[in-house]
């Protein structure tokens, strides 16, 4: 079995799908997030422009981690590489906490859009409910707490990658990075 198959290997790296979505979702997440500061500082056609696009990507995230989470459930990860009961136990809650986020991030996207009365327009997708400010506000404001959470977990999440791939060189990496595990052989 090669490391492309889509089943883990028996050396314990993710398989393609779960390499494909981890960074199309990375990337996805990378030009939300910009696409977000730009927005914020214009007005006009322009930011309801980029705003479209924001929000179409936000969905298609949703979709993206909804079939990583169900590729997950179905194709289990390999097991872990081992550093201590401690960090073993923060890295399976951080990809936990990872999980929700990126489902509670574009939902409450989605949901601050609808209270405030607009649909997504790039994927026809109409106001689905009542408008409603107050609450516009709130799932606006949940968005941005949960971005932030998520900007904090993608610097422990790369930090962890670092120390794994140049302190404790073990591996890791190269699990997720395919190119780095060739040039390995």
């Amino acid at each position: 079995m090669t490391t492309t198959d889509s089943t883990a290997s028996s050396s314990g790296n993710y398989d393609s799908v779960a390499i494909a979505l981890h960074w199309i979702i990375a990337l996805f997440i990378i030009a939300l997030v910009t696409s977000a500061q730009i927005a914020s500082g214009m007005e006009g056609p322009q930011r309801g422009a980029i705003l479209g696009w924001h929000k179409a990507g936000g969905v298609i995230v949703l979709c993206l981690v909804l079939l990583r989470s169900l590729w997950r459930i179905t194709h289990p990860a390999p097991e872990p590489i081992k550093t201590s009961p401690g960090l073993d136990l923060i890295a399976n809650v951080v990809h936990r906490v990872f999980y929700l986020l990126l489902l509670a991030m574009p939902i409450s996207g989605i949901l601050m859009s609808f209270y405030f009365g607009r649909g997504i327009d790039l994927l026809g997708i109409p106001p689905l409910l009542e408008k409603n400010v107050e609450l516009a506000k709130t799932f606006g404001a949940a968005h941005g707490m949960i971005m932030n959470a998520i900007m904090a977990l993608v610097l422990v999440h790369v930090s962890a990658a670092l120390w794994h791939h140049y302190g404790r060189r073990d591996g890791t990496l190269a699990r997720m990075v395919p190119w780095l595990r060739r040039s390995a052989n």
